[in-house]
């Protein structure tokens, strides 16, 4: 007759106790839960690194158009702000580059309107109210300062600020007269 086996003796170590499996567990939830808690902390340092790309675009982009506009035109930048429309410049061409720089950053608001042949000029943006703050001075005079009196340098320093963001960027150059 044949003999069956009813029940094996766990002699072996073929599979885990209950203990076994219930301390795994504790670890593996653990390890879930931090990694877990670290979520937040990285979307709020995306977040952040992505203000501060759009400020050093933009304050890029404003020495780029300093660089553009005529030598003695540089100094009508001296103390623009781009919440305050006191400090836009009286003439072109840096009146027109003053307003750009403001509906690229924050669009119209804080007494700023933009017409709609300079929104078809400019075209669709999505602005980040940042706010963009121009010094024109003498080269190593640190902004605010008197009006540049050198004939052949002007130092321009930018500095953009974004809500949210805690550092400022500030870029400098400095522009020569050739001729």
């Amino acid at each position: 007759m044949m003999q069956r086996k009813i029940a094996m003796p766990h002699d072996d170590s073929r599979g885990f106790t209950l203990a076994e499996v219930m301390i795994a567990s504790m670890v593996l939830t653990i390890g879930l839960l931090a990694v877990v808690g670290m979520f937040p902390v990285g979307y709020g340092q995306v977040a952040d690194a992505g203000r501060m790309t759009l400020a050093v675009t933009g304050a890029r982009q404003i020495l780029e158009d300093v660089g553009a506009l005529p030598f003695a035109s540089l100094s009508n930048l001296n103390g623009f702000d781009t919440t305050n429309p006191a400090t836009l410049p009286a003439s072109d061409p840096e009146l027109t580059v003053a307003r750009r720089w403001r509906y690229m950053l924050a669009g119209a608001g804080d007494g700023f309107t933009f017409t709609t042949a300079e929104q078809a000029q400019w075209g669709t943006v999505t602005p980040f109210a940042g706010r963009a703050t121009i010094g024109v001075c003498n080269p190593g005079v640190t902004p605010p300062c008197a009006a540049p009196t050198s004939l052949t340098l002007r130092q321009a320093a930018v500095t953009v600020t974004v809500p949210g963001l805690v550092p400022r960027v500030s870029l400098t150059t400095v522009i020569a007269r050739l001729f």
